[in-house]
């Protein structure tokens, strides 16, 4: 499910604009689609994700780790455009740079040079971390979702915006 998931998911991405996160990008409602109706409950929907490329230089694998907004995919339903929502959807945004960092982090034992990389198969172990941290962060985003219920206990959303920020503040890339 999950291989599957991320495979769409970068397909959908090569269609649409990737967006990557910074301090400080600007996060609006001008970054989604607008919808007549969403899914049940859901009133907006942030794509966002990681990816890492491997290229060599001067004989040295060098692995460049990146999270992104999918512009064009993500999407809010007609007249629910609040500050309140826009901010649970950008702490989505900003758990994918928190699982970026992580997996830059987790990366910096591959970047060695061409011969070792390859006598070692390290680019097996980096998809395998690479599907590893994707479904850390996939189960992460979720138990934001249900903790906070969507965004809908301000409390609980703070918190989280709180924590995530923190996280951030403290994990510089």
């Amino acid at each position: 499910g999950d291989v599957y998931k991320r495979q769409v998911l970068d397909s959908i991405a090569q269609q649409t604009e990737k967006i990557a996160w910074t301090e400080d990008q600007r996060f609006d409602w001008e970054m989604f689609k607008e919808k007549k109706q969403g899914y049940n409950f859901i009133k907006a929907m942030t794509y966002s994700g990681i990816s890492y490329e491997v290229e060599m230089v001067n004989d040295e694998i060098q692995i460049n780790v990146s999270s992104y907004f999918i512009y064009g995919k993500s999407w809010v339903m007609k007249g629910y455009k609040k500050p309140r929502l826009l901010a649970h959807e950008k702490i989505h945004f900003d758990i994918a740079e928190v699982f970026k960092r992580r997996l830059d982090k987790l990366y910096d034992r591959y970047r060695v040079d061409y011969d070792t990389f390859i006598k070692r198969d390290f680019q097996e172990a980096l998809q395998r971390d690479f599907d590893m941290m994707f479904k850390k962060m996939d189960d992460f985003q979720q138990d934001y979702d249900k903790d906070t219920e969507h965004g809908t206990i301000p409390g609980k959303q703070k918190k989280w915006e709180n924590d995530i920020q923190e996280i951030l503040r403290n994990s510089k890339s």
